[in-house]
């Protein structure tokens, strides 16, 4: 995969752009969140955006967001064997409100990239260390930093991460028809998971060890879906509830919604 592939492919599917977003109202350079100072603007910026009723939700979504820049690190390390430049000091983070409510983008401010080998112990060695200073040099100053103005817990934030990674391994997984391709796709997330100390996140516990439970479908009865690793505080913003995925959801109660959603179903 070339260089503008790859651009092409971090933009539409990660919302990792090179120049700023068309919309964005809010922009911060991603190394200076992680003074506390300039967290507190953040989360004051992108806090009426999202209707948050609570900093813990801004936390919350933020570390949602923010795994997008984790995925497009996952996606070309294992797609392209190649990795851009995802250091604090070459993101922007962008508030981009839209139909009612706010994404957060991120743009590279200059494009650089790093092939790494193609197979054998060099790539194992190069794969370890790029996914190790990623999540101890980008990932967990600023996470600890919403963490700490926030009050969530740094664990609760580092636990939106594994829900999208599952999600997306899934429908990576399916797409792939290469087999050399998808075996390097699962053995970089079994690294991931693995591999890579929970001292680098700053946790007893490498997050990304987590146990995946599937649920009924809502919408589908004859359909699994994945009940979320950490609640996603959706509840603490304006007119917000527990979704039907959510872990702290009772099991009576996704039965009732089941039973509900498809009361309605059979009255459209």
């Amino acid at each position: 995969m070339t260089d503008d592939q790859l651009i092409q492919e971090l933009a539409t599917k990660f919302d990792l752009q090179l120049i700023t977003p068309v919309g964005s109202t809010y922009s911060f350079a991603a190394d200076d969140l992680v003074k506390e100072e300039n967290m507190r603007k953040f989360i004051d910026c992108y806090r009426p955006l999202m209707k948050a009723l609570d900093d813990t939700a801004v936390a919350a979504y933020f570390g949602s967001w923010f795994s997008s820049v984790a995925l497009a690190l996952q996606y070309s390390l294992s797609i392209a064997d190649s990795i851009p430049d995802l250091s604090l000091s070459n993101l922007d983070l962008h508030l981009v409100p839209s139909n009612g409510y706010c994404r957060v983008a991120y743009v590279i401010k200059q494009w650089k990239s790093e092939s790494g080998p193609l197979d054998g112990l060099e790539r194992e060695k190069w794969r370890q260390r790029v996914l190790s200073d990623f999540y101890q040099n980008t990932a967990r100053p600023i996470i600890q930093s919403i963490s700490t103005v926030s009050g969530l817990a740094s664990g609760q934030i580092w636990g939106q991460l594994p829900t999208k990674f599952n999600y997306y391994m899934d429908i990576w997984t399916e797409s792939i028809n290469d087999d050399d391709t998808l075996q390097k796709l699962q053995n970089d997330y079994e690294c991931l998971k693995n591999d890579i100390s929970s001292d680098v996140f700053g946790l007893l516990k490498n997050p990304f060890q987590v146990k995946i439970r599937n649920i009924e479908s809502l919408a589908d009865p004859k359909k699994n879906v994945q009940m979320r690793n950490r609640c996603c505080l959706y509840y603490l913003t304006e007119g917000g509830d527990y979704c039907y995925t959510c872990p702290r959801l009772k099991e009576e109660e996704r039965a009732e919604r089941r039973m509900k959603h498809k009361e309605q179903a059979t009255l459209s």
